[in-house]
């Protein structure tokens, strides 16, 4: 005995919208996640190298001529 039994499945306009805005919410989310965390994903796919320019030389710190006078 096979029972062979009818869906109804029925997307009207409301549903594709609530689909597509998903999908560009989803997008957007996942573009600000990676803004937000940029430099860790950077260093993880990264080659190392990058640290040299987070070091300060003697050169770029500030001397007393720098200083603002009051």
């Amino acid at each position: 005995m096979t029972s062979l039994q009818t869906t109804l499945a029925y997307l009207d306009a409301g549903s594709g919208s609530m689909i597509l805005q998903l999908l560009v919410g989803g997008f957007a989310a996942a573009g600000v996640a990676m803004k937000m965390y940029w430099k860790r994903i950077k260093g993880i796919f990264g080659r190392g190298d990058d640290d040299s320019s987070t070091v300060t030389t003697a050169a770029d710190a500030p001397t007393e001529r720098d200083a603002p006078q009051s």
